[in-house]
């Protein structure tokens, strides 16, 4: 138990002097599942944002040319969070703004099972469109 509360206070005081507050929305669904443009529910979550890194934090693409293929590493955004009441209640699909880039949430990890943080894993919307 100790060791999860040295844990704790340390994320909590990295976050608190690195990180910024973040807002996600989910949007409502009609009748076929789509999303609307009615907002359901607001979440403010305070977190460091960063790219890459631990539980499979590099995306490999791999790109098909005539002659060969070629591979390259993209950074996928992260942001870490503790581990509360108002972060479990994040879920799939929950939109992000940060800076000019949209994201939304596709996974959201306890770290090592401790129940201490969480590390939400985003895709960039624009990224998809293409």
């Amino acid at each position: 138990m100790q060791v999860e509360t040295f844990l704790r206070n340390k994320i909590n005081r990295q976050i608190l002097w690195n990180g910024q507050d973040f807002v996600f929305k989910r949007y409502g669904e009609n009748q076929y599942h789509e999303l609307t443009d009615e907002v359901e529910k607001t979440i403010e979550i305070r977190g460091v944002f960063h790219e890459g890194g631990g539980y499979g934090g590099m995306l490999n693409q791999e790109l098909f040319e005539r002659e060969g293929s070629r591979e390259f590493s993209k950074m996928k955004p992260m942001i870490l969070c503790l581990y509360d009441e108002v972060s479990k209640d994040l879920q799939m699909d929950d939109r992000v703004v940060i800076g000019d880039d949209t994201y939304f949430v596709v996974a959201k990890n306890d770290v090592k099972n401790l129940h201490v943080a969480f590390e939400v894993s985003l895709e960039n919307i624009e990224d998809l469109e293409k």
